[in-house]
């Protein structure tokens, strides 16, 4: 079922964009121009494909993916000198001008990373601050950057075949002890 948010601040846009869709048999379910309509049609749908501007009424589109805390993917369609307004790496970008098949195509790539993560076990609350500890411990005593701990803490899991939590929390009792 698709999960697919059209979001712009302009209505000819947004109207354009949605037949688009509708002319590749592609539903929008919903048709925003605030980031905040955008932020609780997300909600709704626990979770969206999210076609956006560089900025809509209320926000730009980095604010609006940070807002929206990973419950969607984010692809922005703008004008090529445009595109540098937007600075988030993990938007998805698509330069105009765009044709229906490469708009429609990229939206059902993203509806499969949605579906995918969705699938992805999630850590618990207690094992993201283990993480974190952890991180802050090889930030401040080995002197890496937080990439770096990651990493380190990503690495050491797949070599060791563990949770990243547990490997977080030897790392933990270690200082500790």
């Amino acid at each position: 079922m698709s999960r697919l948010i059209v979001a712009f601040e302009s209505e000819a846009t947004r109207q354009r964009v949605c037949e688009l869709f509708a002319a590749s048999s592609f539903p929008v379910r919903a048709s925003c121009r605030t980031g905040a309509e955008v932020i609780r049609a997300a909600h709704f749908m626990g979770g969206a494909v999210v076609v956006c501007g560089v900025k809509l009424a209320d926000c730009t589109a980095d604010q609006l993916y940070s807002d929206l805390e990973g419950l969607a993917c984010m692809l922005v369609v703008a004008k090529p000198e445009q595109m540098e307004m937007c600075e988030n790496p993990h938007i998805f970008r698509l330069p105009l001008p765009v044709n229906r098949h490469d708009l429609t195509a990229s939206v059902r790539m993203l509806e499969q990373l949605a579906e995918m993560e969705q699938a992805r076990p999630k850590q618990n609350a207690a094992d993201q601050e283990l993480i974190r500890q952890a991180k802050i411990y090889l930030q401040e005593v080995r002197l890496m950057t937080e990439e770096e701990a990651h990493r380190y803490l990503q690495k050491r899991s797949m070599t060791t075949r563990r949770k990243m939590a547990e490997v977080a929390a030897e790392i933990i009792d270690r200082q500790r002890g």
